[in-house]
């Protein structure tokens, strides 16, 4: 028999209201737990109420947790932007990393869109750069991440 095919999510979302540090904490101590079980891996963004998150792993687990993200009542807008096979994972050393980011940040990343903004879909468009996957990447490549 074969191994299961790698797979990975990236999703937005707006939180239904902005997420304390002790919220945050707890979260991420569920999700990492979760995630080590089941064999996921992959990091959070959060700024201000904004989410996004890459998750890694088999298709069945990933599109598991997906569903139970996509009901979760702290948050609304969720928002699949990439979702496929993957080769191998970039975040194999994390049930789920953790990086705090600007506004500024997350905008500059291709694919995601300001649900607050006025034409949120107009950068969605530009697909010369980098993929999503790419970009989130190159944000844990720093030392800002939280394990």
């Amino acid at each position: 028999m074969s191994e299961p095919t790698l797979h990975h999510l990236v999703y937005q979302s707006s939180a239904t209201n902005e997420f304390s540090e002790q919220e945050l904490q707890a979260l991420l101590m569920q999700s990492r737990a979760w995630n080590a079980a089941h064999g996921l891996t992959g990091v959070l963004l959060y700024s201000g109420g904004n989410i996004l998150q890459v998750l890694e792993g088999t298709e069945e687990e990933v599109a598991y947790i997906f569903g139970r993200i996509s009901r979760d009542a702290r948050h609304h807008n969720v928002t699949r932007l990439a979702d496929g096979p993957i080769t191998e994972r970039s975040f194999t050393e994390w049930s789920m990393g953790y990086v705090p980011v600007n506004a500024d940040d997350l905008a500059n990343l291709t694919g995601y869109f300001n649900p607050k903004g006025k034409h949120p879909l107009a950068v969605v468009a530009d697909h010369e750069g980098p993929s999503l996957h790419e970009l989130l990447t190159s944000f844990v490549v720093c030392d800002t991440v939280r394990l």
